[in-house]
């Protein structure tokens, strides 16, 4: 019965002991895991950050190109007016309005 015992209790310690090393081993694997989330937590961040900062980069480019392009608008119509259209025609070009003799209407049949 004493043998029977021993090998009980040598079995008992020899699983205890493997439950130990697999305790150990569990608590190594997740504080690896643990530190790899940690750095991939970082590393989402500083790139989140990065990303954000060129979005508001092109915000104010997008910005600054309104602004411009609402510039070009005015000076387009300025340039476009008709009474410095009809300046340059008579200036430049000696254009004027033809006699009424002139006028000739085209109908289509």
């Amino acid at each position: 019965m004493k043998d029977m015992s021993e090998n009980l209790n040598l079995w008992l310690t020899r699983a205890s002991l493997q439950a130990q090393r697999y305790a150990m081993l569990l608590g190594i694997f997740l504080l690896v895991g643990l530190v790899i989330s940690a750095q991939l937590v970082v590393y989402t961040s500083f790139l989140a950050r990065g990303h954000i900062n060129h979005l508001h980069q092109l915000e104010r480019d997008r910005n600054d190109m309104q602004v411009e392009w609402g510039q070009l608008l005015i000076e387009q119509s300025a340039w476009a007016s008709h009474s410095r259209v009809e300046s340059i025609v008579i200036e430049q070009l000696k254009m004027g309005v033809p006699p009424a003799q002139d006028i000739v209407l085209v109908r289509q049949l």
